[in-house]
């Protein structure tokens, strides 16, 4: 007996064979369930797609909205911008800007903080 099992006490070894098998199904139930909100992404070539936009943040959904494809055509863009900024408006969310090809609109009750984290430790 060596002092390690003195200290511990005598360990004693594992049958391999012994073991219990776990069923999946119930926690996997868990994850098949619906969401309550989904972040959804939206590529914006032009007006088209803006009612499927409001529907998405009607039904409480987040949206990230690329808009690289109308940069170029500043009338367009111009003009999607207002339509979002006055939806996020009308259901009193948010907009904000990430980057220069992405616009994220949020429903009623969440808002996006401006502030970056960073990490407090130097």
């Amino acid at each position: 007996m060596g002092i390690i099992d003195k200290i511990l006490g005598k360990s004693e070894k594992l049958n391999i064979d012994e073991y219990e098998e776990l069923d999946l199904s119930e926690y996997e139930a868990e994850i098949s369930e619906a969401a309550g909100a989904y972040i959804r992404v939206a590529e914006v070539t032009g007006l088209n797609e803006i009612p499927e936009i409001k529907r998405e943040i009607y039904d409480g959904n987040i949206v990230v909205a690329d808009i690289a494809f109308i940069k170029h055509d500043k009338l367009t863009l111009d003009r999607v911008l207002k339509d979002l900024r006055q939806l996020a408006e009308d259901v009193k969310g948010d907009i904000v800007g990430l980057g220069e090809d992405y616009v994220i609109i949020t429903p009623t009750g969440i808002k996006v903080d401006r502030n970056k984290i960073r990490s407090t430790s130097r």
